[in-house]
């Protein structure tokens, strides 16, 4: 006889298997690519192996000098162009933005449809470069880390659309506002949380890394387990990210807020008449430009805007309809 207990764990255990199903089937991720990103995040390779490791199939170096603002002598980026735009990033943060315009580009692959994939990636996007500023402002995070927290959410939303292009269409437009997890399993036989820990394994990022978004992302509760500091710290920037992506000042989680004292507002005192420090200032102006018009950033898509991308897209998902109806030329059929 099977006990609660069992009963959980089973049911977890095929959750996981589904999620492993998702991101494997909708990412093909190359072995110089897991080693480009393992050795980044690292920081264990130079930016003479980054590049010598760059030249892996499938591989869209152009979306570097897009994010790094260097417009090509020619329609294909050389590899000096590619070479400056890494020095201009640095290889951390390249990497990181090699890994979302990969998983980008793969769930594309799939052809989903536009009213979907779009506003599914601009709102990505937003909580990518509000993760940027984010780690711009804390001594300890840099701006790769807050983009690879602000990713995290969306990586296996992401996933989970390349996969089950129908099922999210819907699961989407009757759970945006409040998403479910009976709802999430009924629809994909897994949690988007679980997806995006596996992604982030899968492209390079470590073992740490996929445990804390994990944690993080599930908000699950690991109060008996000893935690390394950095699982700590993704959580904290975690809950800081999503209060400034939804227009708070700071999360509501006091642990979490004492891990990025220097962000909280000052207390209005007589010496303090409540002025926001230049610091916050700044933030608060990206978070608030962020809001209001979204992110203006493409480098993680096919061209450098939505709206040529979608062509690119739709003209895949025609090419690809009609390989697949094509007849069977299969010598049972002759």
């Amino acid at each position: 006889m099977t006990t609660p207990s069992q009963h959980d764990m089973s049911a977890r255990d095929n959750t996981w298997e589904r999620a492993l199903d998702a991101v494997r089937s909708t990412l093909h991720v190359p072995s110089a690519l897991s080693t480009l990103i393992r050795g980044s995040w690292n920081e264990s390779i130079s930016s003479k192996d980054f590049m010598r490791l760059l030249g892996f199939p499938g591989c869209n170096s152009s979306c570097l000098l897009r994010a790094a603002e260097i417009v090509p002598a020619a329609t294909v980026a050389n590899s000096k162009e590619v070479q400056h735009a890494v020095e201009i990033l640095g290889v951390r943060a390249s990497a990181v933005m090699l890994s979302i315009n990969f998983v980008c580009q793969s769930v594309l692959n799939s052809a989903p449809p536009e009213k979907v994939w779009a506003p599914l990636l601009k709102d990505m996007m937003n909580e990518v470069e509000i993760g940027y500023h984010f780690g711009m402002s804390v001594d300890k995070l840099g701006c790769e880390y807050g983009m690879l927290v602000g990713f995290s959410h969306w990586a296996g939303l992401a996933i989970l659309l390349g996969r089950h292009p129908r099922e999210f269409t819907e699961w989407r437009s009757k759970n945006m506002q409040t998403p479910s997890t009976a709802a999430a399993l009924r629809s994909f036989g897994c949690e988007g949380y679980q997806a995006s820990s596996l992604v982030l394994q899968q492209l390079g990022f470590g073992t740490d890394v996929a445990t804390a978004a994990v944690i993080a992302l599930g908000d699950l509760q690991a109060g008996m387990v000893e935690l390394k500091p950095d699982v700590e710290l993704w959580r904290a920037a975690r809950h800081w990210i999503g209060a400034l992506h939804d227009g708070r000042h700071y999360p509501d989680n006091e642990l979490s807020q004492k891990t990025f004292a220097n962000l909280m507002p000052p207390v209005m005192n007589e010496l303090n008449k409540g002025e926001t420090p230049l610091h916050l200032a700044m933030l608060y102006e990206n978070i608030t430009r962020i809001r209001t018009a979204h992110s203006s950033w493409t480098w993680h898509l096919p061209s450098d805007s939505y709206e040529k991308s979608a062509r690119i897209v739709a003209e895949n998902g025609r090419t690809r309809s009609y390989k697949t109806a094509r007849p069977s030329t299969s010598l049972s059929q002759r």
